[in-house]
């Protein structure tokens, strides 16, 4: 088993960075297919239960009404998105984008405690959830994977700093030298 995993570990898709372009690309197709969803009337009613449940995006069906409400969703899951995928080339945008997705999933995850009538009680009740809420659980993943991102591009904006300063260092001295 150990020469199984030592040779597993030498292949190329677990070398390099595979991992965060996987995780980023998910992302960006994540954001774009519920983004898309929430331009339309059907589902703009379908989410309405729970923005109006939610701790942190109540607000948006009394200022917005309910089509309003899922514009405004669809076009911040569109925009956070496209930092999402700026941020392959330009991290300090994806920064923006992550901190982005980890507003719109702290929105969605916090709906859970609150959403009425959300324990199964003939399955025993918490954590036996019901459809609705239960659709809300994949959410911490995204949340747990906007952090990953918001770290990966915090780290490559700070070694481009790095790269920056070394060569504006490295210029003042052959400056100064001269």
């Amino acid at each position: 088993m150990n020469a199984f995993i030592f040779n597993l570990s030498k292949l190329a898709p677990f070398r390099g960075d595979l991992d965060y372009r996987l995780i980023r690309a998910a992302m960006v197709f994540t954001f774009f297919i519920f983004g898309y969803q929430k331009w339309f009337s059907f589902e703009a009613h379908q989410i309405a239960p729970f923005i109006s449940h939610s701790p942190l995006v109540f607000w948006l069906i009394p200022a917005f009404g309910i089509r309003g409400a899922s514009f405004f969703l669809g076009t911040t899951e569109w925009l956070f998105g496209a930092l999402i995928f700026l941020g392959f080339r330009y991290p300090r945008l994806g920064v923006v984008g992550a901190l982005g997705s980890i507003i719109t999933f702290l929105g969605t995850v916090t709906i859970i405690p609150f959403f009425p009538d959300a324990w199964a009680t003939e399955a025993g009740g918490f954590p036996a959830m019901y459809l609705p809420v239960a659709f809300l659980v994949k959410d911490f993943l995204f949340l747990a994977a906007s952090f990953y991102l918001l770290k990966q591009d915090l780290t490559r904006a700070a070694l481009e700093d790095g790269a920056e300063l070394s060569v504006t260092a490295l210029q003042r001295s052959k400056t100064e030298s001269a």
